[in-house]
């Protein structure tokens, strides 16, 4: 199984809305043996989704609600077949110790929705489905 790790900065907002889409998106489309897993850069471990990133995945269908973030680690790196970046500076950040064709940049990068409200948070949302089908082909191809 494919491991796909999705990357923002505090793992709460971006990068687990962006692991239940995908996860949610490999079981409708049927695409195979993937699976999303997220962290951030600067995440504390145990914090909860936050509020309207919850309440916008409701909207879709999605349970996000038992996440808990997690900071990105050696391990998480190393056990990862692909590494999505959410914005360019995410993306710098990683690709000094990581190969380039493990790298990917969602959406041309995804604004952080973090204190927005619920309109901000599902323009989040609208942005990082709008990369999937991007993301899914490269995938496909790496």
């Amino acid at each position: 199984m494919k491991t796909i790790l999705f990357v923002c900065t505090g793992n709460t907002c971006r990068s687990p809305m962006a692991e239940g889409i995908f996860n949610e998106l490999v079981r409708r489309w049927r695409i195979g043996d993937m699976r999303g897993i997220s962290a951030g850069l600067a995440a504390f471990a145990g914090d909860p989704p936050a509020e309207n990133a919850v309440r916008v995945m409701v909207e879709w269908k999605i349970d996000i609600s038992a996440h808990r973030s997690r900071p990105l680690t050696p391990q998480l790196l190393e056990k990862a077949d692909a590494i999505v970046c959410m914005t360019p500076e995410h993306l710098q950040a990683l690709r000094s110790a990581f190969p380039e064709d493990r790298l990917f940049l969602l959406s041309h990068g995804v604004r952080d929705p973090y204190g927005g409200d619920l309109c901000t948070y599902r323009r989040c949302a609208d942005q990082i489905f709008d990369g999937m089908q991007e993301l899914i082909q490269w995938l496909r191809s790496v």
